[in-house]
């Protein structure tokens, strides 16, 4: 099969509620979704997130995607076979540089697409299933910052529901305390057996991070991410010697020569693979390889994507023979309505992995077309 065209469908999709982190707020998603047809009929689904991610390096608008893609991309790969990965990213990488999550809507698509045509999941693509499901890490992308009693009654509320994992986001900009004391109000609602995942987002300088964390281990906190700026991998190692907890790189890492930087620095104990926007599955596989060479942990993941980024999460997750925590779960958990057939049910707390062809997912038409993009 060869790629014959690709159809490029720029969506708004609206949120239930904002999601707050400590560089600003999260209040709707201006994601692209990719339909890649080859010249046999079939075809494949990928998802390019958009949104103001105000700490991350390489985002684009909605416009800088279309434009990429159609200027750049589309017509680097029209007419390459469709299961000739290597030729895909020679060309892909020829035409731009960077544009990982870009690159990464096409390549997922083309998993589902090859899965697809041969009637097999994507992951059996990728060597085969090794996890059945996963324990999802709540709630919706993350506990947004808010008043502390609030940031409680949602923990608690969400362990009471059946969650038995979650994300708190950190980095207040009114006073660092209020972060720890949201932790311990979380912990007093909740007690101490739930894992707790706290995201700096690298709001924090080094050693007011090394401070809050050495708090924050008082009250039980198992993993801190990206507690320093992606570029402070300095920064990041200094946070790492001085405490306890296992470290986590995110927003440090895009691609394979970010994470053999972060090894070399000793800047981190594990690493936040998101498929969705590091390359798409392709990268991510070798981020994993690279990852267990060094002894690094793997958090699987996905940063805020719809039922087509969250498919492409769960067969990166079906591959993987070790992780370090759950993922997130349902989109619907954050989008007002989610734009594929048979969406994840809201609230879910622990997720099978689907066996179905390719990613395992159809759009929803009728949703894609509401809230298809006009500008």
């Amino acid at each position: 099969m060869k790629i014959d065209h690709v159809e490029i469908i720029p969506l708004n999709l609206p949120v239930k509620e904002p999601l707050v982190e400590s560089h600003g707020t999260f209040s709707a998603f201006d994601h692209v979704v990719l339909r890649i047809h080859s010249d046999t009929g079939v075809s494949g689904l990928g998802e390019v997130e958009s949104y103001p991610s105000f700490e991350r390096i390489g985002c684009e608008t909605q416009a800088g995607i279309v434009s990429v893609l159609t200027e750049r991309l589309v017509p680097a790969i029209t007419g390459l076979e469709t299961a000739n990965t290597n030729a895909i990213w020679r060309a892909m990488d020829g035409a731009v540089v960077g544009f990982m999550r870009v690159k990464a809507g096409i390549d997922n698509a083309l998993y589902d697409l090859n899965g697809k045509a041969l009637g097999v999941p994507a992951y059996q693509l990728l060597g085969g299933k090794v996890q059945d499901g996963y324990v999802v890490e709540g709630v919706g992308y993350g506990l947004s910052i808010d008043e502390p009693e609030i940031v409680a009654a949602k923990a608690k509320d969400a362990v009471d529901h059946g969650y038995r994992q979650l994300e708190i986001k950190v980095g207040d900009a009114v006073d660092p305390a209020r972060d720890v004391d949201r932790l311990r109000r979380v912990r007093e609602a909740i007690g101490r057996d739930i894992p707790i995942k706290a995201d700096f987002n690298g709001f924090y300088e080094t050693k007011t991070a090394i401070r809050l964390i050495h708090e924050m281990e008082e009250h039980g906190v198992q993993w801190i991410e990206q507690p320093a700026q992606y570029w402070d991998l300095d920064g990041m190692a200094r946070v790492r010697d001085a405490v306890g907890v296992t470290i986590v790189a995110d927003e440090s890492v895009d691609n394979e020569h970010d994470l053999m930087r972060v090894i070399a620095a000793g800047a981190a104990d594990a690493i936040h693979i998101k498929p969705t926007i590091k390359g798409g599955l392709t990268t991510a596989r070798k981020l994993m390889w690279i990852a267990q060479a060094a002894g690094l942990q793997i958090v699987p993941g996905t940063s805020a994507p719809s039922g087509v980024g969250m498919a492409v999460a769960h067969t990166f997750i079906a591959t993987c023979p070790h992780l370090s925590g759950g993922a997130h779960g349902s989109p619907s958990d954050v989008l007002v309505t989610d734009i594929v057939k048979a969406p994840i049910p809201a609230g879910s707390t622990y997720l099978e992995i689907s066996d179905r062809p390719g990613l395992g997912i159809e759009l929803d038409d009728e949703i894609i077309e509401r809230y298809r993009a006009t500008a």
